[in-house]
């Protein structure tokens, strides 16, 4: 196991990192006359930016379960927006299954941690094809219950908005659960929330989410590629 000191300043270097990297973002927006609402939704997508990029720079090392602190907050962040927004599904999703599971994942990621020997670690690695199957199957049940959901609860009539957000529901699920046991095909569900996101963001016109999701879909195959050489570096097939 890393040197808990070690973890510690890999998360401090990245949380700098990303503050100067949204600070500078915000500053080239301005200088570009990009328009941006400065409202209470803004500064929530700052922080949830800031610390959910700090949180993706940091478990590009799969052993280093700190990150999981900023992803909490970013998903707080996260949820409290989406209420403002009236997307009541997606806050209930941020506070009542993100964060347990991003909570869960960083104390399963520590214990596995502590109870390999000094020569192990808790590798990533892919499901099972079997398995595999399985979570794709949910993830489209998932999608078909939530767009039922927009449809006849919340009166959502934006056939597109439904499926998008949708499948930002469902596979943000599924990539949050598997990253408990640090799953290496939790990525390729994030990669598609990041692209599902992006969407939504063109669509309701948020012209700082959508630059926060580019970035999120860029660290996200940042991550994904990290974690890959990090498991065929190890020979874990």
């Amino acid at each position: 196991m890393q040197n808990y000191k070690s973890l510690w300043l890999s998360l401090a270097k990245n949380f700098i990192f990303a503050v100067i990297l949204i600070a500078t973002l915000m500053l080239a927006m301005r200088i570009f006359n990009v328009e941006i609402i400065f409202d209470k939704v803004l500064i929530l997508s700052v922080i949830a930016t800031i610390s959910g990029v700090a949180y993706l720079l940091t478990i590009r090392n799969p052993q280093n379960y700190l990150g999981f602190c900023l992803g909490i907050v970013s998903s707080a962040c996260l949820g409290a927006q989406f209420a403002f927004l009236h997307g009541y599904d997606l806050t209930f999703l941020y506070f009542a299954v993100f964060i347990p599971f991003q909570y869960a994942a960083m104390v399963n990621w520590k214990k596995k941690s502590l109870q390999k020997a000094d020569n192990e670690v808790f590798m990533p690695k892919f499901l099972p094809l079997k398995k595999q199957i399985f979570f794709f199957a949910i993830l489209l049940i998932i999608i078909f219950i939530d767009y039922i959901f927009a449809s006849k609860i919340l009166k959502n009539n934006n056939f597109l908005l439904k499926i998008v957000f949708a499948t930002m529901i469902s596979s943000s699920i599924l990539a949050n659960y598997l990253m408990i046991g640090k799953w290496l095909d939790t990525w390729l569900y994030w990669l598609l929330y990041s692209v599902a996101a992006i969407f939504s963001a063109i669509i309701i016109q948020n012209n700082f989410n959508l630059l926060l999701f580019v970035f999120f879909l860029i660290i996200n195959i940042i991550t994904f590629i990290s974690w890959l050489s990090q498991k065929y570096a190890d020979n874990t097939y």
